[in-house]
């Protein structure tokens, strides 16, 4: 969209994002119980670049990339073409904001908000609820709806027809097959015991752990896609409830998306699913419940980053991939900035000993 553009009208999409939001809680699912792990896009990011170059980060985030490849082939109303009034100052602040908060707080709107709620973490609800209220606080104060050209003026309901249900219902099945096919080759692999109890796990083991994360990465850029937070439109439509614009449909995004990942995460945590992940030894799941300065600190940060564009991290990747423009490309790069300067500053306190990230 070019400057003096007709401004966007918001659509009320409830059913659409509570499509898409099964969508996410399938990969959130799949995740937990193929590799043992949550999960967390913000996480991968920032274990990149802080130094942790384990494999599972780049297929994970390599299998978003192929998911925003096929949301834009199939799906390209689920990208905005951001106006010219969204500058690329107001993107990069916003980017280098949520790199940083992500990176103190450890967890973004995935990590925190979807697993770590599912799990019912104290520490999670807490940055959850403070990055809302300051995503609403900086999306009012700084005009981010003014910004992306939303007009004033109410929404209006747009229900789901019943080839989009279908299909959405489709990729869900598809994603879960898929994830379960992986995890029937899993246990076929290592049905064969090894040489010695110390053997590590074969290459074919290793490949399939690898399948699974970039079977995830897909399956949740498509749910991003179908529940409409790869438009910033929407999300900040959300996050500015006192204007006339203002669009509920992301919550839910995240109800949904939550309930898959509760019944997933309490299963395991209450000793009813598998005793360990299908495609690894053990699960990986944080258990702190410390909320100390830091986790506020994030939240806040993290907040009033995404409230200025409306972009937290996994649907940058995604709208980078099927809408490239400066401003995402500048959000992305000020991001991955935010969060080296949260590893060089963590050391620097630390007294030039790298530290783990905190549990979430």
């Amino acid at each position: 969209m070019i400057q003096g553009a007709a401004p966007i009208v918001l659509s009320l999409t409830p059913a659409h994002a509570s499509l898409g939001g099964l969508i996410l809680g399938v990969a959130v699912v799949g995740k937990l119980l193929l590799n043992g792990r949550i999960l967390g896009i913000s996480g991968a990011i920032k274990g990149i670049v802080q130094g942790d170059h384990a494999i599972w980060r780049y297929g994970f985030l390599g299998g978003m990339v192929l998911g925003a490849l096929a949301v834009r082939g199939y799906m390209p109303g689920a990208f905005d073409v951001l106006p010219d009034t969204f500058t690329v100052p107001r993107a990069a602040t916003s980017g280098l904001l949520v790199g940083l908060g992500a990176a103190l707080g450890n967890g973004c709107t995935s990590g925190h908000g979807i697993c770590g709620n599912a799990r019912l973490s104290v520490r999670s609800f807490v940055y959850t609820c403070t990055f809302m209220a300051a995503g609403m606080l900086s999306a009012s104060l700084t005009g981010a709806a003014g910004s992306l050209g939303i007009a004033p003026v109410a929404p209006h309901l747009v229900a789901l027809t019943t080839g989009e249900l279908q299909s959405g219902l489709a990729v869900a099945a598809a994603a879960a097959g898929a994830m379960g096919l992986l995890a029937l080759l899993g246990r076929a692999s290592s049905s064969t015991p090894p040489a010695s109890s110390a053997s590590a796990p074969s290459l074919g083991r290793r490949l399939l752990n690898l399948a699974s994360d970039v079977a995830v990465g897909a399956t949740f850029s498509l749910g991003l896609g179908l529940c409409g937070m790869t438009r910033p439109t929407k999300v900040v439509g959300f996050l500015t409830p006192l204007l006339p614009s203002w669009d509920w449909s992301l919550p839910f995004v995240m109800g949904s998306a939550m309930a898959v990942a509760m019944v997933g995460y309490q299963a395991v945590l209450r000793g009813m699913g598998p005793p360990r992940p299908l495609l690894a030894e053990k699960f990986s799941i944080p258990t702190s419940t410390v909320v100390d300065p830091r986790l506020i600190i994030g939240g806040l940060l993290f907040g009033c980053g995404w409230g200025m564009s409306g972009i937290c991290p996994g649907p940058g990747i995604v709208a980078a991939v099927g809408s490239f423009s400066t401003q995402v490309g500048s959000y992305l790069a000020a991001m991955v900035v935010g969060m080296y300067m949260e590893g060089q500053l963590s050391q620097a306190l630390a007294g030039g000993t790298a530290q783990p990230p905190a549990p979430r």
